[in-house]
């Protein structure tokens, strides 16, 4: 069995979310890495360098959560040495058909597909995962700086197409802009989950006050 461990290590797009943090074997944390920008945009850039070879290694990522903190889905975009060529992961919670993979659109426009490649079962309060990937180009990156959606199109076993929604704010300064290591993208992280269970709870109180100002009226 693939352990959750070997999983973060799995091909092009190692993720940061779902408590998998980007883990590619030899490196080590940027040396000098700026402080956690305040969460103005949901995308972050993270950076390692290999100690061995002075290399440093990128991605931009986004932890798409609901307002109570339930993770929806995890899309990181590698930076390889290659110029031109990137690679795509998508962690999606487990539940959909895996063979017509996962269709990508900007702003309504197809601009790609990733394909399932591995699942893994819940562990440690995580929960169960399904890893898409694909190679994408410039043409992929720019389609992303220059949009505002970015749909992650999944098949439910009804075989409806249920579009998973990203907003792309900010992208494109992330991707152009200094990365962050380990430590200051798991701050940046709290820091958004912190906000959005904030929003919650106010949001359950305003309900709560709503119900109670009806309850009252009929009484």
């Amino acid at each position: 069995m693939i352990s959750r461990n070997q999983f973060t290590k799995f091909g092009a797009g190692s993720v940061l979310g779902f408590g998998l943090l980007l883990a590619a074997s030899p490196m080590a944390s940027a040396q000098d890495a700026p402080a956690a920008p305040e969460p103005s945009s949901p995308w972050i850039k993270v950076c390692n360098t290999n100690p061995q070879t002075n290399a440093e290694s990128c991605v931009v990522t986004q932890e798409l959560r609901a307002e109570t903190g339930q993770p929806i889905a995890v899309v990181t975009l590698q930076i390889g040495q290659e110029a031109g060529k990137y690679g795509l992961g998508v962690v999606v919670p487990i539940g959909f058909v895996l063979p017509p993979g996962i269709l990508l659109a900007v702003d309504g426009n197809e601009v790609g597909k990733a394909g399932y490649t591995i699942c893994i079962p819940p562990a440690n309060n995580q929960p169960s995962v399904c890893l898409a990937q694909a190679p994408v180009n410039e043409d992929f990156v720019n389609a992303l700086k220059r949009g505002n959606k970015l749909d992650l199109v999944v098949v439910n076993p009804q075989q409806r197409q249920i579009p998973i929604a990203l907003s792309l704010a900010g992208f494109s300064k992330a991707f152009d802009g200094p990365g962050i290591d380990r430590a200051a993208a798991e701050a940046q992280r709290r820091q958004l989950s912190d906000a959005l269970q904030k929003s919650a709870e106010e949001a359950r109180k305003k309900l709560i006050e709503q119900q109670q100002k009806e309850l009252g009226k009929t009484q």
